[in-house]
């Protein structure tokens, strides 16, 4: 039988773990904006800077595009599911620090099964609008070329 202070040490150290693996988690977001905005950009550039005339350019660019758009967005919302249940981990051994205090001999798992139909209290929605920019910014590009401006 483990002591409570052996139970609240592992616990902490649980807890330290999946608050780096949420900080990774929302880095890898951040970068995977950065760099799929900035590869749409840099394609664009190279295949403008050619100048080989085509009667499926625009189409061709807007299927580049499009292309962009769908990996951002797929890539986005499966690393946005990880983030979730790693909140949810955090969030069960938080509570079961809180547990510990009520009843020190209740049986001890550190690694709580969660529910994958039960939100996170902390959602972390703002990362919603990282994406949205990286879609907008995109868009622009998009549409620029649409109407002209640059080709």
């Amino acid at each position: 039988m483990l002591d409570v202070e052996l139970k609240v040490d592992l616990l902490k150290t649980a807890i330290l773990e999946d608050r780096q693996e949420i900080r990774l988690l929302k880095g890898r977001i951040y970068e995977l904006c950065s760099i799929l905005t900035g590869f749409s950009f840099a394609v664009t550039a190279f295949l403008v800077g050619r100048g080989q005339p085509s009667a499926n350019r625009g189409l061709f660019f807007l299927l580049i595009d499009v292309s962009f758009l769908a990996l951002l967005w797929s890539s986005f919302l499966r690393l946005k599911i990880d983030l979730d249940i790693a909140r949810k981990c955090l969030e069960a051994r938080e509570d079961m620090i809180r547990g510990l205090a009520l009843d020190s001999h209740a049986p001890f798992d550190p690694f709580p099964s969660v529910s994958w139909a039960d939100k996170p209290r902390i959602s972390e929605n703002s990362l919603y609008w990282i994406v949205a920019l990286a879609t907008m910014a995109i868009g622009a590009k998009m549409l620029v070329l649409a109407l002209g401006i640059v080709a």
